[in-house]
């Protein structure tokens, strides 16, 4: 049974993940300036939202290495971003993800901006990643957005991202179980480690109808999104939009190609 996200008064399928590129403060040896960073965003927003896509949050995917914990460069950086394209799009549904841990930081962003959804990666459980060993920021994220005032703003949880490696992992359906019944997410993100696995997280996880939109991750594209949508809800979507494909140096930087959002959103449609 469908269990559509309603965020904004629309149905969201489509999300956009808008990888930034390397943020001022990073000491990344590319890094660009805020308004260049701006300019970025406002143009791949404006060929995403143009051309079908339903919604659009922003990472700071190119600040490698990641720290343990959200620094105050981060938190100034993509609110400035999020804060012009709110301007730049006031009606569409936008996001905010952050690579480091932590659950206030990304919901307070969004608090500001007047976003629609967050992603959070840890969100129950505990992961070891790159930068060690992350525990859950369930009850983090649900008492901070009370105290905030942000329970409009939607918690998408990943479910074992595949970025990382589950301490002690309880069985897929429990752990979903555990974020939606315990954690109160929102929607729950899942994502294999190749696209064949990916499908069947997702059809495990929507056979026990937890009553949350369940999304693919990542690994959609043109060629596979209307098989993706049988099972999934909604797909998070990033690389296959874009001019340069792969996850080189140049192809983070490169911006989404038209033809290719123009595509991926009318193969989706053969799923309606």
């Amino acid at each position: 049974m469908n269990t559509p996200l309603r965020l904004n008064g629309r149905e969201v399928r489509l999300i956009a993940a808008l990888h930034l590129p390397p943020l001022p403060g990073s000491g990344h040896p590319v890094a660009r300036s805020i308004d260049e960073i701006i300019d970025y965003a406002r143009r791949n927003a404006e060929a995403a939202f143009n051309n079908g896509i339903d919604a659009l949050y922003i990472q700071d995917l190119s600040d490698y290495p990641i720290d343990r914990e959200v620094e105050p460069y981060t938190i100034a950086s993509m609110a400035a971003v999020g804060y012009a394209l709110r301007g730049a799009f006031p009606d569409k549904v936008l996001g905010i993800c952050l690579m480091e841990h932590g659950a206030k930081e990304p919901l307070g962003i969004a608090r500001a901006i007047e976003a629609h959804l967050v992603r959070l990666k840890v969100y129950v459980g505990a992961m070891v990643k790159a930068e060690g060993i992350l525990e859950g920021c369930a009850s983090e994220a649900i008492r901070y957005r009370a105290q905030i005032g942000a329970e409009g703003v939607a918690i998408l949880a990943d479910i074992y991202d595949r970025t990382g490696m589950p301490l002690a992992p309880l069985p897929l359906v429990e752990a979903a179980r555990h974020a939606v019944t315990f954690g109160r997410a929102d929607g729950l993100i899942l994502t294999g480690q190749s696209f064949d696995e990916s499908l069947e997280m997702l059809a495990q996880v929507r056979a026990v109808g937890l009553g949350v939109p369940v999304f693919l991750g990542g690994g959609a594209n043109a060629g596979n999104i209307s098989q993706a949508l049988k099972v999934a809800d909604g797909v998070i979507v990033s690389s296959a939009l874009k001019a340069t494909t792969g996850w080189s140096r140049a192809a983070l930087a490169s911006d989404w190609s038209e033809d290719k959002i123009r595509a991926f959103v009318a193969a989706a449609k053969t799923a309606e």
